[in-house]
């Protein structure tokens, strides 16, 4: 193991202490389409007592209605993605049109919070090359998990129990798991999930944190 791998390796253990080193999971969590004062400030409460650290996708309208929520998530100290200004559609927009929704969430979220999202997050998961051009356009990357989890709590058929199964299940080593601040059944859920992901060997990091995490722990090609 080379030395910047086995630091990388000691700082992930003692995130997770019960853990084994080689069962490590590394992982991140997002929660989409916010912020909304009423679903993000106890969402931020029970993060900070869990010391978890998460992505916001944020969207800029809602930034533009609720910029405290949004400076208050930042100061908090997960990141925030660019999750599209109106969260249209992708496929359904012209590219003028595509082009503002990224740069106009960008620009919003930018002056409200003091720093710039380095990762756009589509929504809907809708991305292809028209996509990816207006992102580049925009200085953005794209966000490309190595595995998502879906936990489906955007659709209200779907129970508190399921949302928990579904966020605990297929977990592996680079995995996002996708969740929704603004579902009440997710937030009621979450001690125990994060309690059964901690069980499975999981530790919790920001987009950034995993791609980067990620990428050093990748050999290089000769």
């Amino acid at each position: 193991m080379n030395r910047p791998l086995g630091i990388l390796t000691l700082f992930l253990s003692l995130m997770n202490p019960g853990a084994p080193a080689e069962t490590i999971k590394r992982v991140a969590l997002v929660f989409d389409d916010g912020p909304r004062p009423a679903d993000a400030g106890p969402l931020l409460e029970l993060l900070a007592r869990e010391k978890v650290s998460v992505t916001f996708s944020l969207v800029g309208d809602r930034v533009n209605e609720s910029p405290g929520m949004a400076l208050a998530i930042a100061a908090a100290g997960h990141e925030i993605a660019n999750h599209s200004q109106t969260h249209s559609h992708p496929k359904d927009l012209a590219d003028a049109a595509l082009d503002r929704e990224v740069t106009a969430a960008q620009e919003k979220i930018t002056a409200t919070v003091g720093r710039a999202p380095r990762w756009y997050w589509p929504p809907f998961l809708e991305i292809d090359d028209r996509v990816r051009a207006a992102v580049a356009r925009a200085a953005l990357t794209p966000y490309t998990p190595r595995h998502l989890v879906v936990s489906m709590d955007y659709d209200t058929a779907v129970p508190a129990a399921e949302i928990y199964r579904r966020a605990t299940t297929d977990v592996t080593d680079g995995t996002v798991i996708l969740c929704h601040e603004w579902r009440a059944e997710t937030r009621e859920q979450l001690p125990a999930i994060l309690a059964e992901l901690r069980r499975q060997g999981c530790v919790f990091l920001t987009f950034s944190a995993l791609y980067d995490s990620l990428a050093a722990s990748t050999p290089r090609q000769p």
